[in-house]
């Protein structure tokens, strides 16, 4: 909803399809709960307590689903363009992105230094003397 204003359509289906459907509800229940407890009186009139939940049910549908088909689009629009998500969403794609970013920073001055610290081992061993490897000593 809009600035906590209901729209035409909110308000369709708030004083149309929810008091019809609470309806049908309550008159099932009621034949449910008629059958469970007096289902001698059920048996009787079955063929009105089916008339019955047939046509507070039936004869509104399809102008119910029409509404909540309008419904359903409009709270889908109103989610899907919403500032504060598109927002939302294209801070959370930079933040993600600038996370990579410095992960990958990251990993790569790891490995320099790695190979920089075996360059120095290597170094110092060899100046020490205790390289596995000699260099070559010049013929005089």
């Amino acid at each position: 909803m809009r600035n906590n204003k209901d729209s035409v359509n909110d308000r369709m289906i708030k004083y149309t399809a929810l008091p019809a459907v609470y309806l049908w509800l309550a008159a099932s229940g009621a034949v449910v709960a008629m059958g469970i407890l007096k289902p001698e009186v059920v048996l009787e009139n079955i063929e009105g307590f089916i008339a019955l939940i047939a046509i507070i049910g039936g004869t509104a549908q399809p102008a119910f689903a029409t509404m909540l088909e309008l419904w359903k689009a409009e709270q889908q629009t109103e989610t899907e363009l919403h500032p504060s998500v598109i927002e939302s969403q294209t801070r959370v794609m930079e933040e993600r992105a600038s996370i990579e970013r410095q992960m990958a920073l990251k990993a790569q001055e790891h490995k320099h230094m790695m190979d920089a610290e075996e360059r120095r081992a290597k170094i110092k061993l060899v100046a020490e003397g205790k390289a596995v490897f000699k260099l070559p000593e010049k013929e005089e």
